[in-house]
């Protein structure tokens, strides 16, 4: 019996998991009630800590605190990216023969890969997977990854996730899972432009997805390493400042330490007044021993982040103008990551498109793409493809623009049907009552109205059978190939085939 059906997302900043189970999809909470976690990592003499607690520690444990390990997971990173996450990060990072943080342990050095650090960090996911579904020997999950990750980051980044002791069924781009999460390509019929719009902790990605009978492509995609969440946590770290320095003439600015605990305030102030109308900052012993207490409302924090809504709408209009399309084009918005919790935010960008929609859902938008791919796992399942190895790195999702039909000498004809979702598999038993000189023909084609009438012709098989009975067919369909697997139940003979599927029967 297939194990847990989840889907995964792991960011620079946070990690989410959400299980699909009795036709009903939710985000797994951590073993601390959070339904987000903290993707940081501090590694001490004694034990790897992760998530709230390695944040929380993050500057008294700087030197052995890892974060933003994901976007050193892009094998073909930038290299301006790659020198600003050495700069700034506060554990080591060396480049010599490859990437690895270097980090002091039992007063060695020891080295990590950032594909070791993600297995760590998926680990604590795998732990809270155990949670939900504890009973499953395996749990199935569908990974989130970056588009723009080439297919050598994507195998990295998925095998991360098996040695977690995951079992990664496929890799999905990040926009498609949004799509997913949505509900968009639900309905056959509908074909529409999609704007999907990420913005993180640290960085922003946009895309436009095109949708056509079920499918999902990506038909552009732009990635800002600089665009981020943090640009607003560090304004009202300024605001908080200011206020501090104002009430009680002291400067916290010249203090790291002051600067890093008022930071990690500004942060959690800025989450509670993406819900809340107000929220309440307190910094116990801010700076020369003084606590610190202050109330500030959203009215407040959206005058102090208004001036710099404008860096966040900007990329939409770069990814319209390079695409050639205009916001009338623009039929479904889909805003996730953290930072699209801030309504203000939401309120500018949908003001943008006059014949969008700015899609909502029960999900946070930083719950979205784990909730997308959740649902892409349960389909996997239930069209048998749980054994199915990893072979693809297209994230893209796809639907078939023709049936596709095999047909056993007259017998039966197995049909895949038009806008069917793939991956898929079917499973036949197959009666053959006579045969001609001890074979039967099997013809494989492509049909536009689920019948017989041969549009294309796929291949043709020769199948050798020694006397009539019983045939197990196994026909599976992938990005790549159909994949048919023809078992003589009387002789236990087992035969494969595989025919190449091209991008146009797609």
């Amino acid at each position: 019996m297939a194990g847990a059906s989840f889907g995964l997302y792991l960011g620079n900043t946070s990690a989410c998991l959400a299980l699909y189970k009795d036709e009903n999809v939710d985000v797994v909470a951590n073993h601390a009630g959070d339904r987000v976690t903290a993707a940081v990592i501090t590694i001490t003499d004694s034990e790897k800590v992760i998530g709230a607690a390695a944040k929380a520690g993050q500057f008294r444990n700087a030197l052995s605190t890892i974060t933003n390990n994901k976007r050193l997971m892009n094998k073909e990173i930038d290299s301006k990216e790659l020198d600003d996450a050495i700069k700034n990060s506060t554990s080591k990072i060396i480049n010599e023969s490859s990437l690895q943080y270097c980090i002091k342990v039992n007063d060695k050095n020891e080295k990590f890969t950032p594909q070791k650090i993600s297995s760590l960090l998926l680990g604590a996911m795998y732990d809270i997977s155990t949670t939900a579904a504890h009973d499953d020997d395996e749990h199935n999950i569908v990974f989130c990854v970056p588009y723009r990750f080439n297919p050598d980051s994507i195998k990295a980044w998925c095998n991360s996730a098996t040695t977690a002791g995951f079992k990664v069924l496929q890799a999905i781009g990040e926009p498609v899972a949004s799509c997913l999460a949505h509900g968009i390509a639900k309905d056959k019929k509908k074909n529409e432009l999609v704007l999907v719009y990420r913005v993180g902790g640290v960085s922003s990605n946009i895309s436009l997805v095109k949708v056509t009978s079920g499918s999902l492509k990506v038909l552009s995609d732009q990635y800002y390493p600089e665009l981020g969440g943090h640009k607003l946590t560090d304004l009202l770290t300024s605001y908080l400042a200011q206020e501090f320095r104002n009430k009680y003439k002291i400067d916290p600015t010249e203090s790291r330490r002051s600067i890093a605990k008022l930071k990690s305030e500004a942060e959690k102030c800025k989450h509670v007044l993406s819900t809340m109308s107000s929220a309440h900052c307190f910094v116990e012993s801010l700076c020369e021993g003084v606590d610190f207490s202050h109330n500030i409302t959203r009215a407040r924090f959206e005058n102090l982040i208004s001036s710099h809504i404008s860096d966040y709408i900007q990329p939409i209009m770069d990814i319209l103008n390079s695409s050639s399309k205009t916001v009338v084009d623009i039929k479904s918005i889909i805003l996730c990551g953290g930072t699209m919790k801030i309504p203000k935010l939401q309120e500018k960008i949908g003001s943008i498109f006059p014949a969008g929609e700015v899609l909502t859902s029960r999900w946070s938008p930083d719950e979205t793409m784990a909730v997308g791919a959740a649902i892409h796992s349960s389909h996997l399942l239930a069209h048998g493809m749980h054994d199915r190895e990893l072979n693809s790195t297209d994230v893209e999702i796809y639907s078939l623009a023709k049936s596709i039909c095999v047909e056993f000498s007259g017998i039966e004809c197995i049909v895949i049907p038009k806008d069917t979702i793939v991956p898929v598999k079917i499973q036949t038993t197959i009666d053959v009552p006579n045969i001609t000189d001890d074979k039967i023909s099997i013809n494989v084609f492509e049909t536009e109205d689920n019948g017989n009438e041969v549009t294309k012709k796929i291949g043709l098989i020769s199948y050798h059978l020694k006397a009539p009975g019983k045939l197990k067919v196994d026909t599976d369909l992938t990005e790549a190939n159909l994949n048919i697997h023809i078992t003589d139940l009387t002789s236990s003979e087992k035969s494969v085939f595989r025919f190449p599927i091209h991008e146009d029967d797609l």
